[in-house]
């Protein structure tokens, strides 16, 4: 990615859902786990807030998303991706496999990383497509040997993820 203002929007971004995947990991967890995932979450906040002040710091440079065929295709991923999301979700939710929408959701948002690697130049975003596609797998292998919500195992790797890679996008910016 060479564009600053974009991994600082990343740095938002991912910070942000970070915060968003560990609150849903709080659903059903494990009661040691919760200390934990609150921290986690307070700690994605934080970075997801600076990331905002470092979109203000950026918010001249370039963006990959300029060009407006990008930022068709951009808005448009988006888009298929909370549609199908959202469809299979409620189905899974009328079928009463409501432990399947985390990993369903994580798997819809991995799958997602792939295009907009190649809109925003990033190859670190392949490594977050297999990382959540992986997390989902594991979700889902795991389902009938838990006796807490699968969200709990979605939520803390997709969570996890988000944070380590808006924490390595501050370090790019540092390095810039």
């Amino acid at each position: 990615m060479e564009y600053l203002r974009d991994i600082a929007t990343s740095v938002a971004i991912y910070g942000f859902f970070g915060f968003v995947w560990f609150g849903w990991a709080l659903e059903g967890p494990k009661e040691s786990w919760k200390k934990y995932l609150g921290i986690a979450c307070g700690a994605s906040l934080l970075v997801g807030l600076l990331g905002v002040y470092l979109v203000f710091n950026y918010q001249d440079e370039a963006s990959a998303l300029m060009g407006t065929t990008l930022s068709t295709w951009y808005y448009a991923i988006v888009l298929i991706e909370f549609l199908l999301g959202g469809i299979v979700a409620y189905i899974l939710y009328k079928k009463k496999l409501e432990d399947y929408i985390a990993p369903w959701i994580c798997l819809i948002v991995g799958v997602h990383f792939t295009p907009l690697a190649f809109i925003f130049q990033d190859p670190t975003m392949h490594v977050l497509t297999l990382l959540f596609i992986v997390t989902s797998i594991v979700t889902v292998k795991r389902l009938k040997t838990i006796s807490y919500r699968a969200s709990a195992i979605t939520g803390i790797g997709a969570g996890s993820t988000l944070l380590c890679f808006a924490l390595v996008n501050i370090v790019r910016l540092l390095l810039s």
